[in-house]
C-alpha cells in the first residue's frame, strides 16, 4: 500500500510541476501502469515461491495420483489417435489425422515451393484456433511462406495439468514418429522447425529425441517459447527440452520462475525484461503469452530485438555486458550461444531495436527503494 499512496503522490508531484510524460501519456493509463507494476513487485516473489515448491513435488504427486509416465504406458496410455495437424496456407485451412499426416502432408504441399517445414506446438488450455497459432502462422504467410502447421493435441492437455505434463513425453514420441516418416519421404530434417510454446516447448523436446532415436539425424531448430516451468523444473534434462534435442535450440523466457522455467535450456536462452514480470503484465497468463508475441513479431520485423550476451540481468542493469549482440527470435543465428538480455514496449510493436539494449530503469517504487535498501546494507 506504500508504494501505491508513494507512486500516487508522485504522480500530483509531476502534474503540479507540469512534468511533460503526462503530456504524452493518458493520465488514466499512467495511473494504472504505476499501480501495476507495484502489485507485480508484491506478488511476484510470491507467485516464484509457489510454483517452486510445487513443481519440487511433482515427481511425488503424480505417482501418489497414478500419472506419471511409468504408470500410463501400456493399457493406461493416452489416445494418441486424436491427435490432428492443421495444415494452413493464405488460401485454405485442413485438418489432418496424426495416423495418416505423412502421406496427407505429402499430397498437400505437392506444389508447396518452400522446402521448410514450420511446425508450432501449443500449451496448456490452448489450441490452433486461439491467437497464438493465428498470429505466429500469420506471421510467416505474411513474411512469404506458403503453409504452416500446427500440432492439435488439446484433446489430451486441456485439463488435469499434472496429466498434461506425462502426456507431453507420449504427444512429443508420436510426433517424433511422423516426422521420421515425413523425412524418409523426402523432406530435410534441417529444414523442420518446431516452435513450442509452454508445454508444447516439452513436447518439441521429446519430438527430436524421438527423431533422433529413429534417424541418427537432429531436427534443424527447435525454438521453445517460455517452456512450462512447474514440474519440469526439477527434473532431469532428459525429462524436458535441452539443447540436444534439434541441431539448434534458441529459446525466449517471459515467465520464468513461475509458469516457464528459470533455467537456460537451449544453445541460446533470451531473457527479455528479465525474463519475468513483462511491461504491461499484471497476471503471469500475460508475461507467459507474451513469449509467443514477441517471437510473432520477429518473424515479420527480425530486427527489432536486438540483445546483448550477458552472465546475469544485474550484470546487463550494470552495463557490464558483451558487446557481442544478437538478435532475439526468428533471425537469431544458429551459432549464437550464451544468455542475453534486451527490453521491449509494454505493447506491440514490442521491439525497440537498439535502444532495448541499453538499459532504462521502468521499475515501480517499491522494487526501486527496495535495490536501494539493498545498495545500502549489502
Amino acid at each position: 500500500m506504500r508504494g501505491i499512496i508513494s507512486f500516487l503522490m508522485t504522480y500530483f508531484l509531476m502534474y503540479a510541476t507540469g512534468d511533460e510524460r503526462l503530456n504524452q501519456t493518458n493520465i488514466v493509463d499512467f495511473i494504472g501502469q504505476g499501480i501495476q507494476k507495484e502489485i507485480q513487485t508484491v506478488k511476484q516473489p510470491i507467485d516464484e515461491t509457489i510454483a517452486y515448491v510445487g513443481s519440487s513435488q511433482c515427481k511425488h504427486v503424480k505417482k501418489l495420483i497414478g500419472v506419471s509416465y511409468e504408470q500410463l504406458q501400456g493399457e493406461s496410455e493416452p489416445n494418441l489417435s486424436k491427435l490432428t495437424l492443421v495444415y494452413k496456407t493464405s488460401g485454405y485451412t485442413t485438418i489432418i489425422n496424426i495416423t495418416s499426416a505423412a502421406e496427407s502432408l505429402r499430397k498437400a504441399r505437392t506444389f508447396d515451393s518452400d522446402d521448410k517445414l514450420i511446425i508450432f506446438i501449443h500449451g496448456f488450455t490452448d489450441d490452433p484456433t486461439k491467437d497464438s497459432f493465428t498470429e505466429i502462422s500469420n506471421s510467416f504467410l505474411n513474411k512469404g511462406h506458403l503453409s504452416t502447421i500446427a500440432l492439435d493435441g488439446s484433446s489430451l492437455i486441456r485439463w488435469l495439468y499434472l496429466r498434461s505434463t506425462t502426456y507431453v513425453r507420449f504427444m512429443g514420441e508420436k510426433l517424433g514418429e511422423t516426422l521420421a516418416s515425413i523425412v524418409y519421404q523426402g523432406q530435410d530434417p534441417k529444414l523442420i522447425h518446431i516452435i513450442g510454446h509452454s508445454l508444447g516447448a516439452h513436447i518439441a523436446g521429446f519430438t527430436g529425441k524421438t527423431f533422433h532415436d529413429l534417424t541418427g539425424k537432429k531436427i534443424g531448430r527447435i525454438t521453445g517459447l517460455d517452456p512450462a516451468g512447474p514440474c519440469f523444473s526439477h527434473v532431469d534434462p532428459e525429462l524436458r527440452l535441452k539443447d540436444s534435442d534439434a541441431e539448434f535450440v534458441d529459446v525466449i523466457h517471459t515467465d520464468a520462475g513461475v509458469y516457464g522455467i528459470k533455467d537456460p535450456v537451449g544453445h541460446v536462452d533470451f531473457y527479455p525484461n528479465s525474463g519475468a514480470m513483462q511491461p504491461n503484465c499484471l497476471f503471469q497468463t500475460c508475461s507467459h503469452s507474451r513469449s509467443w508475441q514477441l517471437f510473432g513479431e520477429s518473424v515479420v520485423r527480425p530486427d527489432a530485438f536486438p540483445a546483448l550476451k550477458c552472465k546475469s540481468w544485474d550484470a546487463y542493469k550494470e552495463g557490464k555486458c558483451e558487446k557481442d549482440y544478437s538478435y532475439m527470435g526468428y533471425a537469431t543465428k544458429p551459432d549464437t550461444r550464451g544468455l542475453y538480455y534486451l527490453q521491449t514496449a509494454g505493447s506491440s510493436p514490442f521491439g525497440l531495436g537498439l535502444s532495448g539494449i541499453k538499459y532504462k530503469n521502468m521499475d515501480g517504487i517499491v522494487k526501486n527503494i527496495g535495490n536501494i535498501g539493498a545498495g545500502i546494507f549489502g
